[in-house]
């Protein structure tokens, strides 16, 4: 199926719909397209291709001792991103 046109957009959801409606092709995050990957409804092309990998960063005021609810939530968010499936591929 030949590829063509032009449509943009800058919310990724808005692409994901576009993509399952047979518009195109998307580059996107794995957690985004997870569940239309799993269901079938969207199968990876060009997979001999790498993207940068992409990092997410918690900033917070650098003191000698971190408040405990900040360290808290910080180990959350480890836990959580290592242990979801979507964000570790």
């Amino acid at each position: 199926m030949p590829l063509s046109g032009n449509f943009r957009a800058n919310s990724a959801e808005a692409l994901r719909l576009a993509t399952l409606a047979g518009q195109g092709l998307i580059c996107a995050p794995r957690f985004l397209v997870a569940n239309d990957l799993a269901a079938g409804r969207l199968v990876p092309v060009l997979t001999r291709f790498q993207t940068p990998e992409l990092t997410i960063n918690a900033l917070y005021p650098h003191r000698r001792h971190l408040s405990a609810k900040v360290r808290i939530f910080l180990d959350l968010l480890a836990r959580h991103f290592r242990e979801t499936a979507a964000w570790s591929d």
